[in-house]
């Protein structure tokens, strides 16, 4: 299998870089949203993030190389999983927990933990990434969260996603660059 790479664009990791699998399902946030989303996120050392389908894991690297005191990752791809903990190890990053867990079944199963930040970047073509933020409304993940982030193919733009959101939060963002249309929401 061949890797490609990808460069942290800022904080103390900025200019590292990591290698994630090419698969076909793994598709890194882009390095242009990653700095919209950090320029936009006020980030302090006691954040706590919860990356879901966390595919390369960079969302979660840019956010603790910015000072996150920590990230939760969740991805059922074992092999990317793998990876992770691998490009992880190599840059001495410890501040993480990994799940190697279907996603649904991680929100389902956990008790409404305190997250700042969550992140979302759930395959396209699916009904996960709505599916998610039903749970994650439904399950009160909401109620303590100040930054939610979340990217969907410009195509299959979902405005019911975007009122979801808007019961809780304020949409900061929502711009599309390619083929992605990405929201930054912000906790009223």
């Amino acid at each position: 299998m061949s890797n490609s790479t990808l460069k942290i664009t800022g904080g103390t990791l900025r200019s590292r870089t990591i290698s994630y699998t090419k698969k076909s399902k793994i598709k890194p946030t882009k390095s242009y949203i990653r700095e919209v989303i950090f320029n936009t996120i006020n980030i302090n050392n006691e954040m706590r993030v919860l990356d879901l389908f966390c595919g390369s894991g960079i969302l979660s690297l840019e956010a603790i190389s910015r000072g996150v005191m920590s990230s939760t990752m969740v991805d059922k791809d074992y092999l990317a999983c793998e990876h992770i903990k691998h490009e992880f190890d190599k840059l001495e990053v410890k501040n993480y927990i990994l799940y190697n867990h279907d996603v649904i079944n991680y929100i389902e199963n956990n008790n409404k933990p305190r997250f700042d930040i969550i992140f979302l970047d759930a395959p396209y073509d699916t009904n996960l990434l709505e599916l998610s933020i039903e749970l994650l409304s439904k399950k009160n993940y909401f109620d303590n969260n100040s930054y939610i982030y979340f990217e969907q193919h410009k195509k299959d733009y979902n405005q019911k996603l975007v009122s979801m959101i808007s019961n809780t939060h304020n949409i900061v963002k929502d711009s599309n660059i390619g083929d992605v249309n990405y929201i930054i929401a912000l906790k009223r």
